[in-house]
């Protein structure tokens, strides 16, 4: 078979890919094809590969990247997600948190971002307090960093979980 009829053969199968993979992808495997030398076997790779696609849970969170550090006296932790839009889209999330023991105290940095919004970032300070059975009573400052440059604070007491969370 001559090389025009494979690439043919090659668009038409791809059609079996699903339609968000085919929204997303679809110019540039086009291209793709094009400008490749398609034999038999690669078309056979391109319907096997659009059929394991197709048995995929449809339409699920994908995890991108996850990174997790020990630190001095702490931790922190780095995720991305892909989360499906209902639009055939996908929305990016980012997260970032650092959690550091002082001891007596503790503080948290949380940083996320969903998409091409502005990253919201929260600081947590907390001052370990009694343990009553299971769990310990905290008092806790917490600052919400806005985009716009203020800084939102509450002042409350929380019970973190049990006795050996930071």
């Amino acid at each position: 078979m001559t090389a025009a009829p494979m690439k043919r053969l090659a668009r038409l199968v791809a059609r079996l890919y699903p339609r968000r993979w085919r929204a997303r992808y679809g110019p540039e495997f086009d291209a793709l094809l094009e400008d490749a030398n398609l034999t038999l076997l690669d078309v056979f790779g391109v319907v096997r590969s659009a059929l394991e696609m197709r048995m995929e849970l449809p339409d699920a969170p994908r995890l991108v990247d996850l990174a997790c550090r020990d630190l001095a006296h702490g931790y922190e932790l780095e995720s991305s997600v892909e989360l499906p839009l209902q639009d055939g889209r996908h929305m990016l999330v980012r997260s970032f948190y650092r959690q550091i023991d002082l001891g007596d105290s503790y503080l948290t940095l949380t940083r996320s971002s969903r998409g091409t919004g502005l990253a919201q970032t929260i600081l947590i300070c907390g001052k370990k307090g009694e343990v009553d059975g299971d769990f310990r009573t905290d008092d806790t400052e917490m600052l919400l960093l806005q985009p716009d440059g203020t800084v939102l604070r509450t002042e409350q007491t929380v019970k973190p979980g049990s006795s050996t969370t930071p």
